[in-house]
Order: structure tokens, then C-alpha cells, then sequence
């Protein structure tokens, strides 16, 4: 998202909502901000839950922090200490190369998912491959042996 979308997004914060995330940046909690504001501490967490929802964050204190940077003019970008993302188990990709992952790029979770399906799937499809002959050979007037 570009800068002008970050302050696009903060600007549509209610002053009350920019006041409680201050609060929360502050490390207070809901019953401390209510008293500061003279309010409920259930309206706070509803305004803290709209300031985190408009600002995209994750928490309310992802939220403040976000905010109190936004106050002090920091330009936002990905710190390099953050890890990459972790890759989603479900759905789980082909674990044989493809024309879109040539690689083996599959978790341990996944290969451990893989695992367990080809374990459970195996002696199924065996069994019923049995049945079919049995049901056939049975159809076909001959005695199974």
C-alpha cells in the first residue's frame, strides 16, 4: 500500500478512536482508558476494535503502533527482522513437481499431511481394488479363489 493510502486510512479515525489508540500505545488497558475518558470500557474496545479494522491491523496494539508512527511521521515499511509468511497447509499442493512448482517446496506439515493421507488412502484403495475383482469374478461365474 502506498503512503498516500496510509494516511487515507488514518484520517478517517474518529478523534476518540485516535485518543484510545494513543491510550493503548501507552500500554493501558480498557478500564484505564475508560476512566481517563469518562466512559465505559466497553465503548473503548468498540473504538479500538473500529480504529484496528479501518487501519487493517491485527490487534489493537499493532493498531497503536501503527498509529503512533503514523503521528511521528515514520514511514512505514516490512522490517527485515519479520519472517516471511508461513506457507498455508491447506489446501495442500501436489507433492510431485508441477508446471507451477517445479520444486519441492512443501513444509514439514505438509509432507507430514501427505503422509498420513497416502497411509489411510492405500490399503483403502487396495481393499476395494480386491472387492471389484472378487465382485467380478463372482459375476462372470467364476469361483474365487
Amino acid at each position: 500500500m502506498g503512503q498516500e493510502g496510509s494516511v487515507d486510512r488514518f484520517s478517517k479515525l474518529t478523534d476518540r478512536q485516535c485518543e484510545c489508540l494513543r491510550h493503548v500505545f501507552e500500554h493501558r488497558k480498557s478500564h484505564e482508558i475508560a476512566h481517563l475518558l469518562g466512559t465505559s470500557s466497553r465503548v473503548v474496545d468498540k473504538q479500538l476494535m473500529l480504529a484496528k479494522n479501518i487501519i487493517g491491523a491485527a490487534s489493537r496494539f499493532e493498531a497503536a503502533r501503527l498509529f503512533a508512527q503514523h503521528e511521528a511521521g515514520v514511514e512505514s515499511s516490512s522490517p527485515a527482522n519479520i519472517p516471511p509468511p508461513r506457507p498455508a497447509i491447506w489446501p495442500l499442493p501436489m507433492p510431485v513437481p508441477t508446471d507451477e512448482a517445479p520444486a519441492n517446496t512443501l513444509s514439514w506439515q505438509q509432507v507430514l499431511a501427505w503422509g498420513a493421507i497416502i497411509a489411510i488412502v492405500t490399503p483403502i484403495g487396495l481393499t476395494v481394488g480386491a472387492m471389484v475383482i472378487v465382485a467380478l469374478t463372482l459375476m462372470l461365474g467364476m469361483k474365487p479363489t
